[in-house]
């Protein structure tokens, strides 16, 4: 607990930290903004004009030269756990964008060390706090669906070759940024499992590449069990024509149906039950307009932050373990692309 606000530092400049982050940052009065830093140095020092903040080039220098409480981590996804790593060696409490890794043993070292070094690792995982998701969890938990039976994501959206190319081409790499299921649907893969609150058993994934000179794949399909029996599905593309046109996630059940879509899954498209209840008028005013893809779900990741490090506040937080959850089902996934074979996930931690 501290009664003073929390220092905190964003290293990446990309597009999440200018599209998400720094206004998140600079609206709540939990957190006084002091840095930023990124091996780009016109980038760093263009956006601590922006932002009135320090401007570093190396997590080095800028460790030996802030006090942190804080640490927001926005680099290409693989780079996460080792830059976090830096951040937590330091003792400074860390936020990972998505993913936390891409490999399960990296993830699994990174929260031990964390848990070592008695510093707290959050994971960005904003949907879960879109007013629309949020009431679906609620109908769930309230047994509403009676028994879950499918869950099914659809993702058409369109990313053309300069998303690729931009920031010296590492969303085209896979061991960088991986493709269509982990870096543009692991909200998704995240928000499916959260909301079925049982884990994932065994999976049967194919991917593939097209349209763009890339390492990654561009589009493919999947089928997940779960602990509680429900089947699951995603169908995810990224190069659909011409245009983004669909991201949704449908819960089928004994007693209800529900499907959630919007470009950042913030409209509330079916919502049928066998009964009536409350909630079903608060489910014809959810509906919101986002001013990007990436919703309002950063302010509320912040908030709740800010809440434990500085009020020792006991509010609900995607953490390391969290994290951990998808990253294990995209490890399974893209396993048995590669095997053609029904793959066992990782146990839960």
């Amino acid at each position: 607990m501290t009664e003073r606000p929390l220092r905190v530092a964003v290293v990446g400049c990309g597009r999440v930290s200018r599209t998400a982050h720094y206004s998140a940052i600079q609206q709540n009065p939990d957190y006084e903004f002091v840095a930023v830093c990124d091996v780009d140095k016109s980038r760093a020092d263009e956006w601590s004009r922006k932002c009135n903040v320090g401007a570093y080039y190396s997590v080095e220098d800028l460790l030996a030269n802030e006090q942190l409480d804080l640490v927001s981590v926005n680099v290409p996804n693989g780079y996460h756990p080792a830059i976090a790593r830096k951040f937590a060696e330091c003792g400074v409490n860390v936020m990972s964008e998505k993913p936390l890794g891409m490999r399960v043993d990296e993830v699994d070292e990174l929260i031990d060390f964390c848990d070592r070094k008695g510093v707290k690792l959050f994971t960005v995982l904003q949907n879960r706090f879109n007013a629309t998701n949020q009431l679906l969890k609620a109908a769930v938990e309230r047994g509403r669906f009676g028994r879950l039976l499918n869950v099914m994501v659809t993702m058409r959206w369109h990313r053309g070759l300069g998303y690729y190319t931009e920031d010296n081409g590492w969303r085209g790499k896979r061991n960088l940024a991986g493709g269509v299921f982990t870096n543009q649907a692991v909200h998704y893969v995240d928000t499916m499992q959260w909301l079925i609150g049982a884990p994932a058993l065994t999976c049967y994934a194919r991917m593939a590449t097209a349209v763009h000179p890339v390492e990654v794949e561009t589009h493919g399909s999947a089928i997940i069990s779960f602990a509680s029996d429900v089947i699951g599905s995603l169908n995810l593309s990224c190069i659909n024509y011409p245009e983004d046109r669909e991201g949704s996630i449908v819960l089928l059940g004994e007693r209800g149906t529900v499907k959630v879509g919007g470009k950042a899954m913030n409209k509330i498209l079916e919502w049928d039950f066998d009964s009536s209840d409350p909630m079903d008028e608060l489910a014809q005013q959810s509906d919101y307009e986002p001013p990007t893809v990436y919703g309002f779900g950063h302010n509320e990741m912040y908030a709740r932050i800010g809440a434990v490090l500085r009020r020792a506040e006991a509010v609900e937080v995607p953490d390391g373990r969290e994290g951990r959850k998808s990253v294990a089902l995209l490890e399974a996934l893209y396993e048995s692309a590669a095997t053609g074979k029904v793959v066992q996930v990782a146990a839960a931690r």
